[in-house]
């Protein structure tokens, strides 16, 4: 059995300021790096050793695993298919002036697909890209890692893999906000969300 810690970077300049923030990148505040010196102390407070560490190849993710593993840059791996949603030309933008979501054929209504006329991506794309940087990290011989993304996109991810109602009783996640997984005989399952800012699960 594989465990897996996925967690959402610290908060930036742009979540402070309650601004779309996927394609586009900012540094993290204060606040920020403090979140991540409070994950960074959980995983030490549990005795948690890393044999692999991947973040995307956002600024606010690679920073953020550096801080929580005490890790530099070129000793762990950045993988682009972790990171955050492209909201297209709502990048930067307040989250009010989102467009409105579409019913796909299916009958569900997808908020993320609004934005592909945008210029920006689908929420199916961004889970496809997520699950195959999962599959790929659980492919490897690490037996403990670390997985630094971003909100949507492990948002849409926990929704591929687990029932509605499950990833919903898990929200909203702040920043630093970690889901333990384990991965056996082909499949993830939850041990619990951890928020480190509060200590509490």
């Amino acid at each position: 059995m594989q465990h897996l810690y996925l967690m959402r970077h610290g908060q930036t300049r742009l979540n402070a300021a309650g601004l779309n923030q996927g394609a586009w990148d900012a540094p993290l505040t204060p606040l920020g790096i403090s979140q991540a010196r409070l994950a960074g102390q959980w995983f030490k407070e549990q005795g948690i050793i890393f044999d692999a560490a991947v973040s995307s190849t956002k600024e606010r993710a690679s920073d953020t695993l550096e801080i929580v593993a005490g890790l530099k840059d070129g000793d762990y791996a950045r993988d682009r298919r972790l990171s955050e949603w492209d909201f297209g030309l709502f990048e930067g933008q307040n989250a009010t002036l989102n467009p409105p979501p579409l019913q796909p054929d299916e009958g569900t209504i997808s908020f993320g697909k609004a934005y592909v006329g945008y210029g920006g991506e689908s929420d199916t794309a961004v889970s496809d890209r997520m699950d195959k940087a999962m599959t790929d990290i659980v492919s490897s011989s690490a037996q403990t890692s670390l997985v630094v993304s971003h909100g949507g996109s492990i948002y849409l991810w926990l929704q591929r893999h687990f029932e509605q109602e499950a990833v919903r009783r898990l929200l909203p996640f702040g920043n630093c906000a970690i889901f333990e997984l384990t991965y056996e005989d082909g499949r993830f399952e939850i041990v619990q969300m951890i928020d480190p800012t509060t200590k509490s699960n």
